[in-house]
Formats: structure tokens, sequence, C-alpha cells
């Protein structure tokens, strides 16, 4: 399907050196540049599955963080993005695949993980009015790799260790 409203936003992309994503610069000519402009949906992907979204109130909240004070049960432990306020009708930005970063190898883990990329980009795909196709596959025996992709843009992340 044809995104309805089309995608224009500031590009974002991946830096296997940096590890991280960061914007990207096209340069204009003695030593400067102007911020690109992405016409896909690569960069709403890549927020939606490289951020950590809030974690529900009833949701098993990992234990490898226990050793931080900010992190011990308190407001902190929970993750996600304060702007979420913002959103509308009570979107949240990112994905709760962290809270499986230490999960068991089992294919409950894997459904849950496919759930929570699909959870993750439906408010894009709402948006667009476009489909966006997700999934989670096995890699090794503990890591599991969620995808999601509209039309030829694909985007993908590891969970795990």
């Amino acid at each position: 399907m044809t995104a309805s409203v089309p995608f224009f936003q500031m590009a974002m992309a991946w830096s296997p050196r940096a590890m991280a994503c960061d914007l990207v610069i096209q340069p204009t000519g003695n030593g400067r540049g102007r911020i690109a402009i992405d016409a896909t949906a690569a960069t709403a992907l890549l927020i939606a599955l490289g951020t950590d979204r809030r974690a529900e109130a009833d949701d098993t909240l990992p234990d490898d963080v226990t050793g931080l004070p900010a992190q011990s049960a308190g407001l902190l432990a929970m993750r996600g993005w304060v702007g979420d306020i913002c959103l509308p009708e009570g979107q949240r930005l990112g994905t709760r695949a962290w809270l499986e970063s230490r999960g068991k190898a089992t294919e409950e883990t894997r459904a849950r993980l496919a759930g929570y990329t699909a959870e993750s980009v439906e408010p894009i795909a709402d948006y667009h009015g476009t489909d966006i196709a997700t999934g989670a596959a096995w890699l090794t025996g503990d890591t599991i790799q969620i995808t999601a992709q509209e039309s030829a843009t694909s985007v993908a992340t590891v969970v795990g260790n």
C-alpha cells in the first residue's frame, strides 16, 4: 500500500563506528553541509525500533540494572521518553523489546518481541496510511532479530545477549 501521508523527515542513519544513530549531513561545499531529508520510512522505523518505550504498569522489569540507585524500582526503571506526554491519544514512542533483553530463549519470548515490534510501528503505519510488516526471528540460541519493513525499506535490530 502506498503511504497516503508521505514520509518526509530529517534523515537519520546507523553508524556502526559510533554504535548509534545520528543525523545525516549532505555536504554542500567548503566544509559545510545541510541536514538530509528522508522520504522513506527508514528514519521513522529506526526511531521506533531503536528507542525504549515506557514499560506498562503490569510489565515485569528485567533485573539487570539493580546496581544503579536511580534504576532500583524508581521512575527511571520503566524507561521511556518524557515527551510521550505530548503525543496524541496516549501514544508512546519506541519499543518495549528492552524488557526481553535478558529473557529466556523460548517461543513465548520470540512471540512477545514480535508483538512489541508491531506495537512500536503501529502509530507510524496509522499516521501514514501504509502497511508495515514486522517480525522476530532467532539468529542464535539467545539472540533474536526484530524487523520492520515498509515497501523496500527495512530496519532490523537484535535483542538478547
